[in-house]
């Protein structure tokens, strides 16, 4: 079972120690047997197309505004498959 926990504080970015927008353990492993752990960091992650349409919807104060949330889901989604893709696995729902 999937389950979603809600956290007021975040662990610092694994690759440049500063804060994250948001983190998040994939129910999925990676080829060492690890939990697969995306991380958005404004920092580190401008260069993927994903990743980067998601901070500036957040930089753009997309989390504030409920009228994009669609579009929050829609960016949501686009960045875990990306994140997913890393690691060689394909997202699939259904």
């Amino acid at each position: 079972m999937t389950r979603v926990e809600l956290s007021d504080s975040l662990p610092p970015c694994s690759r440049c120690g500063g804060g994250l927008i948001s983190s998040i353990v994939m129910p999925q492993e990676d080829a060492a047997g690890r939990p697969i752990h995306l991380e958005l960091c404004s920092l580190c992650d401008t260069d993927k197309p994903a990743a980067a349409a998601l901070l500036r919807w957040f930089a753009t104060g997309g989390g504030k505004d409920m009228s994009r949330v669609a579009e929050g889901a829609e960016l949501l989604v686009e960045w875990q498959k990306e994140g997913m893709a890393a690691h060689g696995w394909e997202f699939q729902t259904g």
